[in-house]
């Protein structure tokens, strides 16, 4: 005889009663007090110090892609006269 043989019967499960919806509360945003908040002449000082570090950024990547080109270009190029002529 096996193990399970010898045990009772399992009881059938009861179904669980569902739960009820949480309800939350939604906030509307409060305007900062204006203590906190910078000037027009200083926001557009930080905008334009933005705009120069995204120039900054974006010659730098077309400086990489240039020279990534120039360095793999002629590989490329010999590898297409190799495979095709």
């Amino acid at each position: 005889m096996t193990a399970s043989a010898t045990k009772a019967p399992r009881a059938t499960r009861k179904p669980r009663k569902a739960a009820a919806p949480k309800v939350t509360k939604v906030s509307t945003p409060k305007r900062p007090s204006s203590a906190k908040l910078i000037s027009p002449s200083r926001y557009a000082d930080d905008a334009k110090q933005r705009w120069a570090i995204h120039e900054f950024e974006v010659n730098a990547l077309i400086q990489d892609i240039t020279k990534g080109y120039k360095a793999t270009s002629s590989y490329v190029k010999d590898s297409y006269v190799r495979a095709f002529n």
